[in-house]
């Protein structure tokens, strides 16, 4: 006869079960939620950070109840709602996010908001109650994200989940303009200023002869004078003064009569150490008689 221990012998032919799954997981999210309040300084967030299963997402949501003015753990909570295909948890945790965020949480915030009614957009029925009622929100939420200035590849984003939800007019819309955006950018380059890109190598010479070529092509006394002014001007700005001169008075055609000119070239020759052709410069700007015999070069 064999002798059994009523101790190891299961009553009724039942076998010993261990914990559900769901009951193993509500101990570690209360386990966290003490860790959490005894220890809310110690990292928690960082060994939170090194996923985004299920599990860690749950003790995220435990830890926010816990610290719901952690703006940045709201955040996280709020991704992995939508991450896991939960756009309405997503949109109700990001509306009690705080009214001050930094630059970067903000920009978060408001992608992480397109992103929620996206998905809830997505998931209407077309043109359904629910579906008009989320598309302007949808508009509204993408101009937020895009800025006054958006890239032809948000734009394309955009038209995609248009398209998705449906949207087909918007989605169209969407490709319009970024296809208008692209043409754009691919216009050649305007062509530089000869005179700027000259000077940009250090070609002084080459510069201010271009302005004094331009000058026979100014139809106003104006413009005339501001392309003579600059050409003496670049050729000082490259340390010659004296060429300066020299092609102040080789290139006064159509300004020697003009004081505001002679004045400006008067200072050119006190530059140039030539008080005697400068005297005769202002001489001429003032209406008197020229005396030619020092207004050579020395």
């Amino acid at each position: 006869m064999h002798w059994q221990s009523p101790v190891n012998k299961p009553e009724n032919g039942q076998r010993e079960r261990f914990s559900s799954p769901l009951a193993v997981l509500g101990i570690f999210c209360s386990f966290l939620a003490v860790l959490a309040l005894l220890f809310p300084e110690q990292g928690l967030l960082s060994i939170l950070d090194q996923g985004d299963d299920p599990a860690t997402s749950r003790y995220r949501e435990v830890l926010l109840r816990v610290r719901p003015n952690d703006t940045d753990l709201r955040l996280k909570v709020a991704s992995s709602h939508q991450s896991s295909g939960n756009p309405h948890q997503a949109l109700e945790t990001l509306s009690l996010l705080p009214s001050r965020l930094t630059a970067e949480q903000q920009q978060r915030a408001v992608e992480l908001r397109y992103q929620a009614l996206v998905g809830m957009f997505a998931q209407a029925r077309p043109n359904g109650t629910e579906w008009q009622r989320l598309r302007p929100q949808v508009a509204t939420a993408a101009r937020e994200l895009a800025g006054p200035s958006p890239p032809a590849w948000r734009l394309n984003a955009f038209a995609a989940d248009a398209r998705k939800a449906g949207d087909l007019e918007t989605s169209r819309e969407y490709l319009r303009k970024a296809e208008s955006l692209t043409v754009a950018e691919k216009q050649p380059p305007k062509p530089l200023d000869p005179v700027a890109d000259a000077i940009a190598r250090g070609e002084y010479r080459a510069a201010a002869a271009l302005c004094f070529q331009d000058m026979g092509k100014a139809v106003t006394l104006n413009r005339r004078r501001a392309m003579f002014m600059r050409g003496v001007r670049i050729l000082q700005a490259g340390n010659l003064p004296l060429e300066a001169l020299d092609a102040g008075e080789r290139h006064l055609n159509g300004l020697s009569g003009d004081k505001t000119t002679l004045i400006f070239l008067t200072r050119v020759g006190l530059a140039a150490n030539q008080p005697a052709r400068a005297q005769s410069i202002i001489r001429k700007a003032l209406g008197m008689d020229v005396d030619t015999s020092g207004a050579g070069p020395s």
